[in-house]
């Protein structure tokens, strides 16, 4: 549940501090005082989109904190599934935004991209609005509601992976059946290229070799010219470097024969003169005195070097590229060469994994018809609680050709008066009947949600009396679940729930400020006897209130 929240610099909210009830919390206030901007403020802590306007007027960032206590398993999974650990303290969410759009979250402390936060907020937080009522109207959520009701996660996973196995093998099939004519062009196509490339040997690295080579074969008399001299000055007739360093080891050892001191100066320049040969004698190696003709090997290197490029511009962009091209031919020669045979077994799989599909969606409609009689009767016996004891509901199920979701085509129905028929939910419910019919159904898989907070904004709009007062006791029955946090104008509403929150605004200094209170006993008499009374709170309004609070009944 949703603990705690801090906000600062939304809208007309400065700072702003709530420490919520973990069952049923109620927030009123007059129009304007800034309900809404609660909502929205939980709403960027759910990764909701942020706009410029929402950042509080003067201020460049806005930062809406949250802390969740007691979080629920699928929550809990979630989290280990994207490695943020949850103590034994609960959760903390925070979430900053600037006003040039860049912002910052963080999740248990840690850092965390802005997706992250949206694929884990549905399974802490519920937000459902008017708004919200107007999903019941798009058919392609039924279906999910009912799998959702149903608990058939693990049947729609197993459906899910057998159906994406079988259009893999059939997109195969279909690529390799090409008519007898095209498939021969293609074959003679396959062949040339393999031989092509085949033909020109390629090897890896070649060509970084041999432009390597043709470098110095257009160098090759500053290389001759430049290795004598190094050769020449190293270790030459007449004062090289090494005649020079042999003159000095030989005074040396007249030396040693005096002192051992000079001793270990011998042992150094012989070590010198010794790699001083050797550099001479690498140097002249790579003279390149053993091409009689350069001109001649300098052409051989140009046109191996032509023939390579052009097969780069056929076939890839290097020769591992061309070589890759050769392997990947080979392989789709060998498969239309043996198209019957490979034809023959991709059938036989598709087949097999046909049957999966049938059997594994058999058993998904069959879940879908069971859990769709009792999801009727469960959502009927609510709306009969809501005063729609007249309305009946029906989830619709017709078969349909295999697809990713099955082959159960679902839309929920409705009858609102006797002996018209049923007619799609989306073509006859009012606005305040889909409100009565949302909160039906969330009541109904309120259990099996698992979503630590649910959020209800104004749902109760076009509702009054008598309805209203079932509607605050249907969510204070959801919140035995779920922590439920209602923003009302109804005192029927407010007067059932566990906490009531006071928001309004006030100004100082040039500037307005939202606030929010928990209301005292006392308080919520006369907060909810204003909401009766619409002006003036009255003695009969009073009376009126606390005959509310008290009685947690109809």
């Amino acid at each position: 549940m949703l603990q705690s929240i801090h906000v600062e610099n939304v809208a007309l909210i400065k700072k702003l501090d709530i420490d919520l009830s973990p069952a049923f919390c109620a927030f009123t206030g007059d129009t304007g005082a800034g309900k809404s901007i609660i909502i929205d403020s939980i709403g960027v802590l759910c990764g909701g989109k942020v706009s410029k306007d929402l950042i509080r007027n003067g201020e460049d960032y806005l930062v809406v904190e949250g802390m969740f206590s007691n979080v629920g398993e699928r929550a809990c999974e979630k989290c280990t599934e994207l490695g943020i650990n949850v103590d034994d303290e609960g959760l903390y969410i925070s979430r900053t935004v600037k006003s040039d759009g860049k912002g910052v979250v963080r999740i248990g402390g840690k850092q965390v991209p802005l997706s992250i936060l949206k694929e884990l907020s549905p399974l802490l937080i519920n937000i459902h609005g008017q708004h919200d009522n107007q999903e019941l109207l798009i058919k392609e959520k039924h279906r999910k509601l009912l799998d959702f009701y149903a608990e058939n996660h693990d049947i729609y996973s197993e459906y899910s992976a057998h159906f994406s196995e079988y259009c893999a093998i059939k997109r195969e099939l279909d690529e390799i059946n090409i008519d007898e004519s095209q498939k021969l062009r293609r074959i003679e196509m396959l062949k040339f290229q393999i031989n092509d490339i085949s033909s020109l040997k390629l090897k890896e690295g070649e060509e970084e070799k041999l432009l390597e080579e043709k470098k110095k074969l257009l160098n090759i008399e500053k290389l001759a010219k430049n290795s004598a001299i190094v050769s020449e000055s190293l270790y030459g007739a007449g004062s090289s470097a090494c005649d020079c360093i042999e003159r000095a080891i030989d005074a040396l050892r007249a030396l040693s024969k005096i002192s051992d001191d000079y001793n270990e100066h011998i042992d150094a320049l012989t070590d010198i003169k010794s790699a001083l040969i050797d550099i001479a004698e690498t140097v002249n190696d790579g003279s390149y005195e053993e091409y009689s003709n350069p001109t001649q090997v300098l052409d051989k290197i140009e046109n191996r070097l032509d023939e390579i490029s052009k097969a780069k511009r056929k076939y890839g962009s290097d020769i591992n590229d061309v070589l890759n091209f050769l392997d990947e031919a080979k392989k789709e020669l060998d498969d239309l060469e043996n198209f019957d045979r490979l034809s023959e077994t991709l059938r036989k799989k598709l087949s097999e994994c046909g049957e999966r599909v049938k059997a594994a969606g058999a058993k998904l409609s069959d879940s879908r018809i069971k859990a769709a009689d009792i999801l009727k009767n469960s959502i009927e016996k609510q709306l009969k609680y809501l005063d729609m004891s007249g309305v009946k509901f029906k989830v619709n199920i017709i078969s349909k050709p295999f697809s990713k979701d099955g082959a159960d085509d679902v839309e929920f129905f409705i009858m609102t008066n006797a002996g018209e028929g049923y007619s799609p939910l989306s073509k006859t419910a009012s606005g305040g009947e889909l409100s009565r019919i949302m909160l039906a159904i969330k009541s109904v898989i309120a259990e099996k949600d698992g979503v630590d907070t649910l959020i209800f904004d104004e749902v109760d709009t076009g509702i009054s009396g008598k309805t209203s007062r079932k509607i605050g006791l249907m969510m204070g029955e959801i919140s035995k679940v779920s922590q439920v946090l209602c923003v009302t104008h109804s005192a029927q509403i407010c007067s059932v729930a566990d906490s009531h929150y006071l928001v309004s605004k006030s100004t100082m200094d040039d500037r307005t400020t939202t606030s929010v209170n928990l209301l005292s006993y006392d308080e919520r008499i006369n907060e909810t006897a204003r909401i009766i009374a619409g002006i003036n709170v009255t003695e009969a309004s009073a009376d009126a209130a606390k005959e509310l609070i008290d009685s947690k009944s109809l």
